[in-house]
């Protein structure tokens, strides 16, 4: 029946979709099933391409992109290469925020422009996109879903927090959609242990085939079944996405759900960046879609190295991206997938920049990186009895841990926390102990474990 269905959904349903919302995701998923087996230097030269139509367009339709042309004495024909690249400045948040109007194309049909607004932890931004670029982004989503064995139709459980995307399974075309894809949506947004009791009875009760959702959300409800011996929520694959996922987590949730986990990266100004495939080594890169880079201190880091993220989306021709810098960190690799893909990879999401707490480094005077402190944290955290924490870096040195206390904590836990912390940031950090009864997440949903306001990357 499942297999039937997810046939039915795949060849019926996703038209329908297309031919209600004016998009292509059916023809474009064809596309990237037959791409992605290109070879490395193949999809090079198709980036390159789709890089070079889409500075010209650039040029001659968006104001914002043709005074930076100007200011920096370039022409389109000027950038050939990743490294050429480097000439064009960076696009941050804030970019976005004061020149919205002049990033949108004049060449551009606006009734073909979609609004959105990014998710993550600060002030969002707004922005356009097409309904192209849509169609791609879904195409490359459900192209690494197929990687998890997960089909359009299978009993998919998701755990979600964003009110931004749970809008879109609301209304007569949301619900539609749900009861098509067979997907069950539960709101994380809230997490408490009468809460996660409710979401373990209903696991247990519709069996479903993926689970999907916030990592973090998923690593609560596994702890849940572990700590309650529930070992009857059996689904083919778990799909973790929106908060990084380590290698501590993945194993707690591998072990409560007894199936393989893949992590999916992605973002809503772009849509689907990377994922993993059946293999495990590395994020496959949406390279038709999207094109990466890897700097820091404005420079092109290693392969191997951290750098922070910068994305320039291929697809989106009324609001282009170029050299966004999305907040992120992740790690490059010149390695080559087993499964045979020319995809490049990640190695490793690294997490946001936030993530990262800042420390004086006096042997090269320099502020430097240290992290992401969570996972360190969450070692300290096996001899200490906590329900949930938070670690707020509010100045170089100075770091708050908001803490929700958990059966048994005392003060030598306190002692352990403080003496932990300043061991790994040097003993000039003053390390506070605030004690609290809840940590609610961001407006995105996400539970940051912690905010660094100290900007270690440049």
């Amino acid at each position: 029946m499942s297999r039937f269905y997810a046939k039915f959904a795949q060849n019926f349903v996703v038209p329908v979709y297309d031919v209600m919302r004016g998009t292509s995701r059916f023809k474009f998923g064809h596309v990237l099933q037959k791409t992605q087996w290109l070879s490395k230097k193949q999809l090079e030269l198709l980036q390159k391409k789709h890089l070079r139509l889409l500075l010209q367009h650039a040029y001659d339709t968006v104001p914002y992109y043709r005074n930076l042309f100007r200011e920096k004495a370039l022409k389109p024909i000027d950038i050939r290469s990743l490294e050429d690249l480097k000439k064009f400045p960076v696009l941050t948040k804030e970019d976005v925020r004061k020149h919205s109007g002049d990033l949108v194309s004049r060449g551009y049909p606006s009734n073909n422009l979609i609004r959105y607004r990014s998710g993550g932890t600060g002030n969002p931004i707004k922005f356009y996109i097409t309904k192209e670029q849509l169609s791609w982004e879904l195409a490359a989503e459900f192209r690494a879903y197929g990687w998890a064995n997960y089909r359009l139709g299978d009993r998919c459980f998701m755990f979600w927090g964003s009110p931004v995307d749970k809008s879109k399974y609301q209304g007569l075309i949301g619900n539609l959609t749900t009861f098509l894809e067979r997907i069950s949506i539960s709101d994380t947004y809230l997490m408490s242990r009468v809460i996660l009791r409710k979401f373990a009875n209903s696991l247990i009760e519709s069996r479903p085939e993926i689970i999907k959702g916030y990592t973090t959300s998923i690593l609560m409800i596994a702890k849940y079944l572990l700590e309650n011996n529930i070992d009857n929520v059996r689904p083919k694959s778990v799909l973790t996405t929106a908060e990084t996922l380590f290698g501590s987590s993945r194993k707690i949730i591998e072990e409560a759900f007894d199936c393989p986990v893949f992590d999916y990266y992605g973002s809503r100004e772009i849509g689907a960046l990377a994922a993993e495939c059946e293999e495990h080594s590395g994020y496959h890169v949406s390279a038709e879609n999207v094109l990466m880079e890897f700097e820091k201190e404005g420079e092109h880091v290693a392969d191997g190295e951290k750098g922070t993220i910068l994305i320039t989306s291929l697809r989106n021709f009324g609001m282009p991206f170029i050299r966004y810098r999305n907040g992120d960190v992740g790690v490059p690799s010149d390695e080559k997938c087993s499964c045979g893909r020319g995809l490049p990879l990640i190695s490793s999401v690294e997490g946001r920049v936030a993530d990262f707490i800042a420390v004086y480094d006096e042997q090269t005077d320099r502020v430097v990186p240290v992290g992401p402190v969570y996972p360190l944290f969450e070692l300290a955290g096996m001899h200490v009895p906590l329900e949930h924490y938070q670690v707020i870096q509010e100045s170089l040195y100075n770091v708050v841990i908001n803490v929700v206390k958990g059966e048994g904590y005392s003060q030598k836990d306190t002692d352990f926390l403080v003496k932990y912390l300043q061991e790994l940031l040097g003993n000039k950090v003053t390390v506070q102990i605030e004690f609290v009864d809840y940590i609610p997440p961001s407006p995105s949903g996400k539970r940051s474990q912690v905010i660094s306001k100290v900007d270690s990357f440049f």
